[in-house]
């Protein structure tokens, strides 16, 4: 009798200790993604962010040399969509000269985010240090340099090439639950390149994707019927 009440009572805190777990949080749907963007607006106040379509995607017919390196500008420079995305969202901004990409596309599962991610980390992994050709619009050619991330440790992978003249392409690389995030920024100026404003940038998108996570688990929790 006593095994069987220490059964039961180990069963019930089990179930109490389920309950008060925080739900883990779902995989983004296209309307999440949505709704991180909506929250991603220039200085001025406006927001321009659309939804990423691979049917309707024109890719360009560049190449990089050498090859290996070229998954590090497939989905920027190329314009190519990730082989496993299912589609995405992004956003445009202008600044004087300058032009800034951000843009997210969305995996089935997380599993397939982290192979894109870690193919691309790979190929950064051969490519950092090593002259790059870039053969597209825009058109750049220089050594790749990686991007020192802030916060520290936060999992993240930034790299630019600067031309002679000064022109820079650097690209930022967020991946994130299901999702996998890049900053593309186009810089045809003199001086080095400064990664402040761009990591701010994936910061208040990382702050946009936590808060809807939130909100997927406090709809959760309402939704979950009540304990006895």
């Amino acid at each position: 009798m006593l095994v069987l009440f220490a059964a039961v009572l180990a069963l019930v805190a089990g179930m109490g200790l389920w309950r008060l777990r925080p739900a883990q949080a779902s995989l983004f749907t296209l309307p999440d993604l949505e709704g991180v963007y909506a929250g991603m607006v220039r200085s001025d106040g406006t927001n321009d962010a659309s939804v990423i379509d691979r049917r309707q995607i024109a890719e360009e017919s560049g190449y990089v040399v050498p090859a290996a390196c070229e998954p590090l500008f497939e989905a920027t420079v190329l314009n190519r969509v990730p082989r496993e995305a299912l589609d995405g969202v992004g956003t445009f901004w202008a600044l004087d000269r300058s032009a800034v990409s951000l843009f997210s596309y969305r995996f089935p599962d997380v599993a397939s985010a982290d192979r894109e991610y870690a193919r691309l980390t790979t190929a950064f992994d051969t490519c950092g240090d090593v002259p790059v050709e870039v053969h597209a619009r825009p058109a750049v050619t220089g050594v790749l340099r990686g991007v020192p991330q802030a916060p520290a440790g936060a999992v993240q992978l930034g790299y630019v090439v600067t031309h002679d003249d000064g022109t820079k392409l650097a690209v930022h690389v967020f991946p994130f639950s299901n999702t996998v995030s890049w900053q593309f920024r186009y810089e045809p100026v003199p001086g080095p390149y400064a990664p402040l404003t761009a990591q701010r940038v994936m910061e208040s998108l990382a702050d946009q994707m936590r808060a809807v996570q939130d909100l997927r688990r406090e709809s959760a929790s309402r939704a979950a019927p009540p304990s006895s």
